[in-house]
């Protein structure tokens, strides 16, 4: 891209997929769209590179072929720096390479052919009896302005002279004897070397036509040709000659873009026509038309013979990458695309009268080879005819013993269903078995799993009920030594018990009426007749309260095993408070309240009883 471009932040919308393939992205669209072409070159390609490509077509001359080159292209779009290059840097193009090449093969042929005249040397005449090898180059350059034919090489004073009637030195397109397209009165130069074909050019560009517009500041005007010449003479047979065309077409452009009023609108004109026509001949060579038309154009009619003749062309497409050029980029391209698929035909040497005689030895040694070639083509056919007949035989064979063993191939497929259906039962059957002796082993070895569980649980159950037994062994032991410990404290409580009886009973004054008098059994010596006597004393005690209880308040029977553990050690006290309490007897300042009158009460209730009893004394001892 142009610095200009990058300055108006245009984008890129034309990129090289491959060597073959390049990319355009529409805008509108917001879609690829790829072409397909023989090679592809991106903005990083340098000219020598570009023209390693282009050589092998180009140098094709040196052997007698017609060969054209021309570059298409919208203005701007870098056709003619293709083309032509620069001498800076050594940046030339095809048409410089190309010539510079040209010499350089033809000089070494010469040195060749002179190194082995040099070794065909006549003994007798002491000369060399190989011909000599001699060339020639000559150079023309015209321009097609405005649909006219200009020589861009005449002499420049005499150019001058009739600057102010250019239409009148217009030249000519015809056709020569030979039928070949030639331009009369076109001033041909010798060259001898590059120097002298970059002389040329210069001159030539410096009278061709350009322009500067919005698209481009040096636009060509005109299409410039280039013609090179080159002829061959070996000995003093005739030369054998090739021409080489070097097309520099103007670029297309919008007038819309380019802004040009007057001439340029007129020049721009022509231009566009001419390359319309050139589409036209394209569009008809592509679909085989019987017409062509070259003459709708002059740029059409002079190169007939590279687009329809005996020549080998190729077209170079410029291409603009930024999105401003995107329409003229995209017709480009499809015109290229159309091109692409036309063929030509082959290209064939052009040949003079005069070496006729080695080219029909050539020819008849050619005839020869193929007519044996036939022959032996002519006995493989005869060969292959008998080969087929015994094919057909062992074919309508073949055919009678299928016929015949139809029913055996009937039953063979009955069988072969059989034995497939028979396979499949066995192969589910396998399978079933498989299955099913899968699961048997895994149910073994669920089995011996449990097994093994049962055995450990047996064990541990055999571990807890020893310890089990160990612990109740244990527990009995502990209850009956804490029963033998609760009945020696029952004992001595007993013992305490009737000892405070008996201080009790010395310190009271008033007998106690109707109060039956027990006798203190005495204590027994040892610990198991004391617990027995207390033993009895407490059934003995437990009757009398009940006794007392039934006679009294029968509603406070049911509450007699709750009393008796209550007063568990005191039973003597437990009667006293009875007795005490339904027969007259006194009770202790200490009690607040009746004994039987305790059980089954709420706390309040027993406050109130405490209360009243603590009263009642209070009366009594004011009496």
């Amino acid at each position: 891209m142009k610095e200009s471009e990058l300055a108006d932040k245009m984008k890129v919308v034309v990129e090289p997929l491959s060597e073959t393939e390049v990319g355009c992205f529409d805008t509108r669209t917001q879609v690829w769209k790829s072409f397909a072409f023989d090679k592809v070159w991106g903005p990083d390609m340098m000219q020598s590179e570009i023209y390693h490509d282009v050589e092998p077509l180009a140098l094709s001359v040196v052997d007698g072929y017609n060969a054209c080159i021309f570059a298409y292209g919208q203005t701007g779009s870098g056709k003619t720096f293709t083309m032509e290059g620069s001498s800076a840097n050594n940046l030339y193009g095809i048409s410089p390479r190309t010539i510079q090449k040209i010499f350089y093969l033809l000089n070494l042929r010469a040195i060749k052919h002179q190194n082995d005249a040099i070794e065909e040397i006549d003994v007798e005449t002491n000369l060399p009896q190989k011909p000599a090898f001699e060339f020639s180059i000559n150079v023309g350059m015209l321009e097609i302005y405005n649909d006219e034919v200009y020589d861009l090489l005449k002499d420049v004073d005499q150019q001058a002279l009739h600057a102010v009637s250019k239409a009148s030195q217009s030249l000519q397109i015809r056709h020569s004897e030979d039928g070949r397209v030639e331009v009369p009165g076109l001033t041909k130069e010798s060259v001898n070397s590059l120097s002298d074909v970059l002389q040329l050019l210069e001159r030539g560009n410096s009278n061709r036509s350009t322009a500067s517009t919005s698209m481009n500041e040096h636009s060509s005007r005109s299409h410039m040709v280039l013609r090179v010449e080159v002829s061959i003479t070996v000995g003093g047979n005739p030369a054998t000659t090739g021409n080489l065309f070097l097309v520099d077409l103007a670029g297309s452009e919008r007038v819309r873009k380019s802004n040009v009023e007057g001439k340029e609108m007129k020049e721009a004109q022509h231009i566009n026509k001419s390359l319309s026509a050139l589409g036209d001949v394209m569009e008809a060579l592509d679909r085989k038309a019987s017409h062509i038309p070259f003459r709708n154009s002059k740029l059409t009619y002079l190169l007939q013979d590279c687009l329809g003749g005996n020549s080998k062309t190729m077209m170079v497409v410029a291409c603009c990458p930024t999105d401003n050029s995107f329409d003229e980029t995209l017709c480009a391209l499809q015109f290229a695309t159309r091109v692409r698929r036309i063929n030509l035909g082959s290209a064939q040497r052009n040949v003079t009268s005069k070496n006729l005689e080695e080219t029909i030895k050539a020819l008849t040694s050619d005839l020869k080879m193929k007519a044996k070639a036939k022959e032996k083509a002519e006995q493989q056919t005869i060969h292959l005819k008998r080969e087929n007949e015994r094919i057909q035989e062992r074919l309508s064979k073949s055919q009678e013993q299928r016929t015949h063993n139809q029913d055996d191939s009937k039953a063979i497929a009955v069988l072969r269903k059989s034995s497939t259906e028979m396979s499949a039962r066995w192969q589910k059957e396998k399978s079933m078995r498989e299955e099913a002796a899968t699961n048997l082993e895994n149910s073994k070895k669920e089995l011996r799993s449990i097994q093994n569980q049962i055995t450990k649980l047996n064990r541990e159950k055999e571990n807890l009920v020893s310890k089990l037994d160990s612990t109740e062994n244990l527990l009995y032991n502990s209850s009956q030594e804490l029963r033998k410990a609760k009945d020696d404290a029952a004992a001595s409580k007993v013992r305490a018990r009737r000892a405070e009886i008996t201080r009790n009973s010395v310190k009271v004054t008033t007998p106690r009426p109707k109060t039956r008098e027990r006798a203190t059994p005495p204590l027994p010596s040892s610990s198991k007749s004391e617990t027995l006597e207390v033993k009895k004393e407490v059934m003995q005690t437990k009757k009398e309260v009940l006794s007392l209880l039934q006679q009294h308040e029968p509603s406070k029977v049911k509450d007699i095993g709750r009393l008796m553990e209550r007063w568990k050690g005191n039973e003597a006290k437990l009667l006293e408070k009875i007795e005490a309490r339904y027969e007259g007897g006194t009770v202790n300042d200490d009690d607040e309240m009746s004994v039987v009158s305790h059980a089954g009460r709420s706390r309040n209730e027993l406050a109130l009883l405490r209360h009243q009893a603590r009263m009642k004394r209070k009366n009594l001892g004011g009496d």
